[in-house]
């Protein structure tokens, strides 16, 4: 008789393992990278980007994605995703380098419950200082990859740098974001790599050359500029045909001449590097491409094909027979710089003195290229000057000698008089009684005081810096937007900005600082901007700062008409303040009704208008911004000096920080954004206009909230190229 087999019966923890194991492999198929900055580097106070790619092999799910900065300081980032089965998803972060030093970028992946997927902790980028150059490239070939010359006895932080921008090669990160380009001061592109730009890429290109970067195109073919029309229109030059020539010999000669260079005079360009700030580099100093010893091997007779230049504006800088091959011309606050040859090819591929070619075409400053070691300290943010002007008035600090006047009485209170007096009373045992009310005293009295000078209303209040990109039907608006929220009490306020794109950070203390308050921020991403929480302590005014961009009508409209600049007003807000800076003088006018337009004509004087020189202008402001960010920064109170109540001239004259800031050798005064000085443009010779409207702003309300005051304010500013016949 077969006895009757029972079921195998398997251990319950058995179970458990098998059922862990065959979970393993879904969480494993979950591919998660990251790729900071422009090719690992970063601008000390400036923009710079994220590339996340994630693919899922696994079953879908609902994810989020958080960005944040391995240093204090940083604001952490986060943006929802959808990663369905056997996807690939690619994101763009833009991040805020808010000091100098290290900096490492934290990833995660989340699921929709909170638990952490997947992540990618501290991916170190090379931050390099405030005043350095960065030009990324988008070369032929990788073998044709620009380079810049190693300059003895500088640190690795001041040395210029190339950065690659990949097109169409697997993972691109040329960014389709303007403000994420603003870092670079330069972008070299090869004609035959613009034709695989796609549409987002090169409005976000053209948008960075109108907001003042500096854009050098060498054309291979000229079949790539007639194929591609947003280059054809772009470029300085009508290119012709094409043609063998000698070109070395002539490009040698012009690296030898210290001027007729793309980065000075009429041919400057807002994202250029500040002259000043070097020190043991004085202006009297010789370029260091007059003395520049050349490989003469450049100089042989070998035939490059070269294209047919017929140059439309800006100036001709090196020619052959002639013939421009090297064309450079302004293009709104930008430069661009159109060779005719390809730079990528022998024999300029492997002449010796080629990163000196690429140094003077991009436009480096001789400053950059000196053979002496720099040292630079301090550095204030321009945010503190717009601090000054927008955070509330509610908020008076507690001079330092009432607060030593207060803990004298409190130390003579809980000391003599008290042994006096219950020495007196023959009753020395009540201290035990008397010293515990004493410090209860005085803390109701400390928390009294606080409420009468610190405790209000909610406080609102929003300035915009709007700079208007003029194009065909509209306009291209890129915007600052500095808010200040005043808290009564411990809540968190929501703020959002809708636009093209839409990025957030906290206030900027400089380059030697970290971003104030930037943990206590939560910011939630989008393809149209942003969403933020600002968690806000009782009795404190937050300084927070959106950059953004928007393509809408232009609510001011600024033309030439031989020597009469013609104003339009577009909206229902008189413009007030305006003013005008043309030939190094800053002309003032003091109102444009809302829909009206005014012709001026800047040839002549108009007795209503003020006049004076610009140098006055910036001269007078400079003492004051230093007082109010001195002030601001004193925990004890500026005496009433934290403040600048002349909000559209503190704005004007901000517009101007580098004659404002007077940086001297080896010390900075104030840092600022790149490309929101407009001193280069006053420098080449360009008409400034800016015009401020009083409660009156192109964005809807930044604030998600009610508050009980609350104000907006713009200040609008244009620039005008001055035509410019161009040389033989």
């Amino acid at each position: 008789m077969i006895p009757h087999a029972s079921p195998t019966r398997f251990p319950r923890w058995l179970l458990m393992a098998l059922a862990m194991l065959a979970a393993l492999p879904s969480m494993a198929k979950i591919q998660f990278d990251v790729f900071p900055g422009h090719d690992a580097v970063a601008r000390a106070g400036g923009w710079f980007p994220v590339m996340v790619e994630v693919f899922n092999d696994g079953p879908g799910f609902d994810a989020v994605v958080e960005i944040g900065q391995a240093q204090i300081g940083g604001t952490p980032q986060r943006m929802a995703v959808e990663l369905p089965s056997n996807t690939r998803k690619r994101l763009l972060f833009n991040c805020f380098s808010s000091s100098h030093g290290n900096l490492a970028i934290d990833a995660r992946l989340l699921d929709k419950a909170g638990k952490v997927r997947a992540e990618n902790l501290g991916q170190r980028l090379a931050q390099v200082q405030w005043e350095n150059f960065i030009m990324g490239a988008a070369p032929q070939s990788y073998a044709g990859m620009p380079s810049f010359p190693e300059i003895d006895g500088r640190a690795t932080d001041f040395q210029p740098r190339v950065t690659r921008l990949s097109i169409g090669q697997g993972l691109e990160t040329f960014p389709d974001n303007p403000i994420t380009l603003e870092s670079l001061n330069a972008i070299y592109l090869n004609s035959s790599r613009a034709i695989e730009l796609k549409e987002p890429q090169a409005d976000a290109l053209l948008a960075w050359v109108h907001a003042g970067g500096h854009l050098v195109v060498a054309v291979d073919q000229p079949g790539d500029v007639s194929a591609t029309p947003w280059l054809r229109d772009v470029l300085p030059v009508t290119v012709q045909g094409s043609a063998n020539a000698a070109v070395g010999a002539a490009v040698a000669a012009w690296l030898n001449q210290p001027d007729s260079r793309p980065g000075s005079g009429t041919l400057s360009f807002a994202l250029q590097p500040p002259p000043k700030g070097q020190q043991g580099s004085p202006a009297a100093e010789l370029s260091p491409f007059a003395t520049l010893k050349l490989d003469l091997a450049i100089k042989s007779s070998a035939q490059v094909p070269v294209a047919g230049f017929a140059p439309r504006q800006g100036q001709p800088l090196v020619s052959v027979e002639s013939k421009p091959v090297l064309v450079s011309g302004p293009k709104g606050r930008g430069l661009v710089t159109a060779i005719a040859f390809n730079p990528e090819r022998e024999p300029f591929k492997s002449w010796k003195d080629k990163g000196w070619f690429w140094a003077k075409v991009a436009g480096i400053p001789d400053t950059l290229l000196r053979k002496t070691d720099v040292h630079v300290w301090g550095g204030r943010a321009i945010d503190a000057v717009f601090g000054a002007m927008i955070e509330t008035r509610q908020v008076r600090k507690l001079p330092v000698g009432v607060l030593l006047l207060l803990l004298l009485v409190y130390l003579l209170v809980i000391g003599p008089i008290d042994r006096w007096w219950l020495k007196k009373i023959n009753r020395p045992m009540l201290t035990w009684v008397t010293f515990p009310a004493y410090v209860l005293l005085f803390s109701v009295l400390i928390y009294y005081i606080g409420f009468r000078l610190r405790a209000g209303n909610s406080e609102w209040t929003e300035l915009h810096v709007v700079d208007i990109y003029p194009r065909s039907g509209d306009a291209l608006l890129r915007g600052r937007t500095f808010a200040s929220v005043y808290s009564p009490a411990n809540n968190t306020y929501p703020v959002a900005i809708k636009a093209d794109a839409a990025h957030f950070r906290t206030e900027f203390l400089g380059v030697a600082g970290n971003a104030a308050m930037g943990n206590r921020t939560r910011v939630r991403v989008d393809p149209k901007g942003f969403d933020a929480d600002l968690d806000v302590p009782v009795w404190t005014s937050m300084l927070a700062v959106g950059d953004w961009v928007a393509s809408a009508q232009p609510p001011v409209e600024a033309r030439l008409d031989g020597p009469t600049l013609v104003l339009a007003n577009r909206r229902d807000a008189p413009l007030t303040n305006i003013v005008v800076v043309h030939d190094q003088k800053a002309l003032t006018i003091p109102s444009l009704p809302g829909g009206e337009t005014l012709r001026i004509d800047l040839a002549t004087s108009n007795p209503q208008d003020v006049s004076i020189p610009l140098a006055d202008l910036t001269r007078d402001w400079s003492a004051t911004f230093n007082t109010v960010a001195n002030a601001r920064g004193d925990v004890f109170g500026g005496q009433g000096q934290e403040h600048i109540d002349n909000w559209p001239g503190a704005s004007v004259a901000a517009s101007l920080t580098q004659r404002v800031s007077g940086n001297d050798d080896g010390q900075r005064h104030f840092v600022w954004p790149p490309g929101f000085d407009l001193s280069p443009m006053a420098v080449r010779g360009d008409i400034l206009v800016m015009a401020f409207a009083r409660n009156d702003s192109v964005l809807p309300g930044v604030n998600r909230f009610a508050a009980f005051q609350q104000s907006r304010h713009t200040l609008y500013r244009l620039v005008l190229n001055r035509a410019r016949k161009t040389r033989p």
